[in-house]
């Protein structure tokens, strides 16, 4: 077994430490046994060493300091796995189980298509596994607006064939390990959502492919910060990050048809925000998406404080 090529998983601990345990727990059961896995405990709040933990020969622990986000919890985490030499890397959302035999799969499809840079697996909801999360994406170069394919879908085998992509998501994200080592890190700029499609954005820059590989498959359990579970809208931290990193993508990014661009956006930010404001009568996601715009505009990156979003809510959340 140790002549397979080694994988190394990181996972960046948020949120309940048994979110993550179970997370570690799922990696540990696969198939495939030549395995490191980085755990990145980026929650000062809630301790991974503060609950049962097994730290072995195939786990390595890193505590941060602070919460630094998910793309610096990351790049930790990638750093710290070059130095075993994998021929492979997973990132995982600490809130996905995977497939004992993900790994396993996706080592024998990258070995033979030698081509292959990136594998995007299937992802289903951990609390519905018959409705898709994320069957592979779609990005346009110039904008870096994002397709989502399959979301929300059930999952009856429409999916199940595999095809390139352009936009792999960072909740599950396998990779040759060289692909890190060619195009770099995660941009720590954007701290949170929106770096993954930056980082395809320089894959497919260099000329590499990405493909959507259905016998790879993850449960995304959805972090409590993307979903506010009794309106179905999304949180201001969310929506902050979101549209911010959103129109600072777009400005890097877009090289001609700037009109049609700034167009495009502002079509699509004003009718969200209308939505929230006169639908949901949510103005403080309103307000998240005008202080992201804001500070995107003013090149005011990285961590915000989220305390700005504490407004009143006008009405009742339907």
């Amino acid at each position: 077994m140790l002549s397979e090529p080694l994988v190394a998983t990181v996972i960046v601990h948020w949120g309940p430490p048994k979110t993550t345990m179970e997370c570690v727990r799922s990696v540990r059961a696969s198939t495939y046994r030549n395995l490191r896995i980085v755990v990145v405990d980026n929650c000062p709040e809630r301790r991974l060493w503060q609950h049962p933990f097994q730290v072995d020969d195939t786990v390595v622990y890193i505590q941060a300091t602070t919460n630094t986000g998910y793309c610096a919890g990351n790049n930790v985490g990638i750093l710290k796995a070059q130095e075993f030499g994998p021929g492979y890397m997973l990132l995982l959302n600490n809130d996905t189980i995977i497939d004992t035999d993900l790994i396993r799969n996706c080592v024998t499809y990258m070995e033979n298509q030698p081509d292959i840079s990136v594998i995007s697996p299937k992802i289903l909801f951990y609390h519905m596994p018959r409705y898709i999360n994320l069957a592979g994406g779609g990005l346009d170069l110039n904008t870096g607006e994002i397709t989502f394919f399959g979301g929300n879908e059930e999952d009856v085998g429409q999916f199940d064939t595999e095809r390139e992509i352009t936009w792999a998501s960072g909740c599950a994200f396998f990779a040759r390990a060289r692909v890190f080592e060619q195009i770099g890190l995660f941009d720590e700029t954007l701290f949170c959502y929106g770096e993954d499609v930056d980082l395809s954005h320089r894959i497919l820059l260099a000329g590499m492919r990405m493909m959507y590989y259905p016998k790879a498959k993850v449960w995304h359990k959805c972090s409590s910060f993307m979903v506010n579970k009794a309106a179905s809208l999304p949180t201001t931290f969310l929506t902050y990050y979101l549209w911010r990193n959103k129109f600072y993508n777009l400005r890097r990014y877009m090289t001609e048809k700037r009109g049609g661009g700034y167009g495009r956006f502002a079509f699509g930010f004003l009718r969200k925000a209308a939505s929230y404001a006169l639908k949901h009568r949510r103005l403080d996601l309103c307000l998240a998406m005008l202080i992201g715009l804001a500070d995107s505009v003013a090149g005011r990156m990285g961590k915000r404080e989220y305390s700005l979003f504490d407004v009143p809510m006008v009405g009742p959340r339907e």
